[in-house]
């Protein structure tokens, strides 16, 4: 560990003393080596067991990360554009409604692009208490694939007019069944041949073989309200159905496996053994802002000012205003369990913190952390 990074080992150890979380760990990467790795608190609080490398996480929406590059690829081999109209590919979500307040649904006037599922313009929700999902769930006692579970979406109406607005929901779900129509593969299969098996990413996948349950670390759950923690269910809450790959939520992984993606994002597409996972161009597309007017405004009402949405990743575009010494063009993605990854190609930096909290009190700690990783560059 480098001795730099002292203050980021202590206020981790402190963070989990003061809030009463469970275990932390934070692994930093610079030029593909290794500059920091600390875990604090426990894998299991109640048996004190100290969370051991290769532990296995449900990483929920850090997912949507992988699943933007994996769609990326398609457009670098020319099988899609960014421009074309989702119902080309789904023809489901071709004649959509949309929601007009509380009162009235009409006909949508615009198309869904690709480009809106990437950047959540869609106006795609996360809306489950619905009739077509619930006839779904009823139909196959809950086991739908991600195509079948898409396909029953199409029926919700939407938040908003295509690109006329942000809303956090279902997009990358959907481009990941967008993949499995193009690719031909159901979206795991993409992904194992794409990036996991190049890049030697063994313990990456949406279902956890029996081997490999005793590796998953307990999974607790956060109460804002009074800031206790309580044991919950090990399994991954973003699958929606026994056979619904979530592009959005569904991954289960080691952090040693994600540092091997994010050390990609971090150093122009290229991994440590060579392998060319993404071209430069892509991921400077990606770690682009892509909003503007209400599209902006409906995002800052849940990130602070500063900051942008890119393709599938948070981006830092005016540090002044997001008053953190976090660098502009730094960006990221994150996760209801707590896990949070952070990417900046100028530095070469790739960081990655796994938490297997769910509804884990960021605020608390990644502003604090990524203030010291900075200032100790």
């Amino acid at each position: 560990m480098a001795s730099n990074f002292d203050d980021l080992k202590i206020f981790m150890d402190s963070a989990i003393e003061k809030h009463g979380l469970s275990g932390i760990d934070c692994i930093i990467h610079q030029d593909y080596k290794e500059i920091f790795r600390h875990t604090s608190g426990f894998a299991d609080m109640e048996e004190k067991t100290p969370i051991a490398p290769g532990s296995i996480y449900n990483v929920y929406s850090a997912t949507k990360v992988i699943t933007c590059v994996a769609a990326m690829q398609l457009l670098e081999k020319g099988q899609m554009l960014l421009t074309d109209p989702l119902y080309a590919y789904l023809p489901e979500y071709k004649d959509m409604l949309v929601k007009h307040g509380s009162l009235y649904i009409l006909p949508a006037k615009k198309h869904i692009k690709v480009f809106d599922l990437f950047a959540m313009t869609s106006g795609i929700s996360y809306e489950r208490d619905t009739p077509a999902f619930k006839k779904l769930n009823e139909e196959t006692g809950g086991d739908f694939s991600s195509r079948e579970f898409m396909k029953a979406y199409a029926e919700v109406p939407l938040e908003h007019e295509p690109g006329e607005g942000w809303n956090y929901g279902y997009s990358h779900d959907v481009l990941s069944v967008l993949i499995e129509v193009i690719s031909g593969m159901t979206f795991g299969e993409y992904l194992k041949k794409n990036i996991f098996e190049p890049l030697g990413m063994k313990d990456s996948d949406f279902y956890l073989p029996d081997e490999k349950r005793a590796r998953r670390i307990p999974q607790y759950a956060y109460n804002p309200t009074d800031g206790s923690v309580v044991r919950t269910s090990d399994e991954c809450l973003g699958q929606a159905g026994k056979r619904h790959e979530s592009g959005g939520g569904g991954l289960i992984m080691a952090s040693e496996d994600y540092m091997l993606f994010a050390d990609v994002i971090a150093n122009g597409g290229i991994s440590a053994n060579g392998e060319r996972i993404i071209s430069h161009e892509s991921i400077g597309l990606m770690s682009e802002n892509h909003l503007s007017g209400k599209q902006l405004e409906d995002y800052r009402k849940i990130m602070p000012a500063g900051n942008g949405y890119g393709l599938g990743v948070n981006v830092v575009m005016d540090p002044k205003a997001n008053k953190t010494l976090v660098p502009a063009g730094t960006f990221g993605w994150g996760g209801a369990g707590g896990v949070q990854c952070s990417f900046n190609q100028k530095y070469r930096l790739s960081y990655y913190v796994a938490q297997h909290l769910f509804l884990s009190p960021k605020h608390l700690l990644q502003p604090h952390m990524m203030n010291i990783v900075y200032a100790n560059l």
